[in-house]
């Protein structure tokens, strides 16, 4: 403590004084108001009433080893969904950033809805067909597919909008497709009375008959879809005296759960016993091809459990060697099974029915037209084309009976007669008719 005062200059000079403190208490030049608390909320936070948010400072801090996983595991989720899905995917995600870099777009990233609709709308006005091909428009459903890999191709919440560009896209179905013919394209539905057909102008003396024939009557028995059959292993048939049992692991439309066993009866149409028992004895001569022997001796055998069912063969009947196949290795490819049936079909003549093509996906209609004809009810059909259980595309899409549209030959203008002149008696010598007046408006 101190005292201040001031000077006294005699007795009776008497002034007031002052005790004050040596270190006065002074306010902090800045103060700063207690911050209010921060809270986590996204648009998925759901609060019952009264109920307070967690606090942001409570959100845990992930380290590096959070995100990573093994490069086994990096590659199972790179390759995760059904091959062909995941392929149409990629492609169609590849050619939308193509076509973003060409127009000095951003596609990655990020981007906008303006680019998704613009690319689409460019796909439409182009159509498919290649540059100076006459015009061939999508079809609506593939660029509503074309959308949905395209959007899911960002993360959520920053997606573009696809609700408008799908809006955008019904309206070209309703006001250019439709009109200008486009409808749905599907395959012709090979039934019974065409599969004997194609069957029948088989060569089964061949191995790569052999084959052919064995592949076309276990599609049509089990309603595969052409990577279905492609799939298959050795141990997946057992063969009966009355039929043939096949397992299949799983499909496109059952990727999860338990596979199964399913029975195909024996029948004279069909001959499955004598056709799969016929090219597993192939299978058990033929052996994999070295550099310098198409088929050795001594070389490993194709009848192998974990081998595939169904293998590529030269024309000689020998395995061909698949050292460039990265893909799908010792199997067949969806598409090089399309292109058999095909092919088999235009040999039976019977490439088109009823107006439709036939392709690989007809031995999957095929059989279901042929069970819904015998009234098997909806459940099994499902059943047996590995549908869901409650889906009815059994009934709405895959059911393609003859008379499905007017295939026959009859034109009620045949009555007319050619050029609209009635039709006059033969001319006899010495009684020649004579010509029709002309129109004197034609003069």
């Amino acid at each position: 403590m101190s005292t201040t005062a001031t000077t006294a200059t005699g007795v009776d000079d008497v002034v007031d004084a002052e005790i004050v403190d040596d270190a006065p208490t002074r306010l902090p030049d800045n103060v700063v108001a207690e911050a209010a608390p921060a809270f986590r909320v996204t648009r998925h936070t759901i609060l019952a009433e009264g109920e307070l948010p967690p606090l942001a400072d409570d959100e845990r801090q992930f380290t590096r080893k959070d995100f990573t996983v093994p490069p086994s595991v990096k590659q199972r989720l790179d390759n995760r969904g059904v091959r062909n899905t995941r392929v149409n995917r990629d492609s169609t995600r590849e050619r939308f950033a193509a076509w973003c870099e060409t127009e000095g777009r951003v596609a990655r990233k990020d981007t906008t809805t303006a680019n998704l609709a613009a690319y689409i709308g460019y796909l439409m006005e182009r159509g498919k067909g290649k540059p100076g091909a006459p015009y061939d428009p999508y079809s609506p459903d593939t660029l509503l597919a074309y959308v949905t890999r395209i959007v899911t191709w960002y993360p959520k919440g920053e997606r573009p909008d696809g609700s408008q560009v799908r809006e955008m896209i019904e309206d070209y179905r309703l006001e250019e497709y439709i009109p200008a013919g486009g409808e749905k394209e599907q395959a012709a539905s090979l039934t019974l009375k065409y599969l004997v057909k194609v069957l029948d102008k088989i060569d089964e003396s061949t191995r790569i008959g052999r084959r052919d024939a064995a592949m076309l009557v276990l599609q049509y028995g089990m309603l595969y879809r052409s990577i279905d059959v492609t799939n298959l292993l050795v141990k997946h048939i057992r063969v009966a005296t009355d039929g043939v049992y096949v397992w299949t692991a799983k499909s496109k439309t059952r990727r999860k759960g338990k596979g199964r066993w399913k029975f195909i009866r024996d029948r004279e149409d069909l001959k499955v016993v004598a056709r799969v028992t016929a090219w597993l004895a192939d299978l058990r001569e033929l052996r994999e091809p070295t550099e310098h022997d198409q088929n050795p001796a001594d070389g490993g055998s194709a009848y192998l459990p974990n081998k595939p069912l169904f293998r590529a063969l030269t024309t000689k009947g020998n395995l061909k060697r698949r050292v460039n196949a990265k893909v799908r290795g010792l199997f067949l490819t969806g598409r090089a099974v399309n292109e058999m049936v095909k092919a088999r079909a235009a040999a039976a003549g019977v490439s088109v029915i009823n107006g439709l093509k036939v392709t690989s996906h007809s031995l999957r209609a095929g059989p279901n037209t042929d069970l819904a004809e015998a009234l098997v009810p909806l459940a099994e059909r499902n059943t047996a084309g590995d549908w869901s259980p409650y889906s009815t595309l059994a009934d709405d899409v895959y059911n393609r009976p003859d008379g499905s549209i007017d295939v026959s030959k009859k034109d009620p203008l045949d009555a007319v007669p050619l050029f609209g002149r009635p039709i006059t008696a033969p001319v006899t010598s010495g009684n020649a008719a004579e010509p029709p007046p002309q129109d004197a408006g034609l003069n």
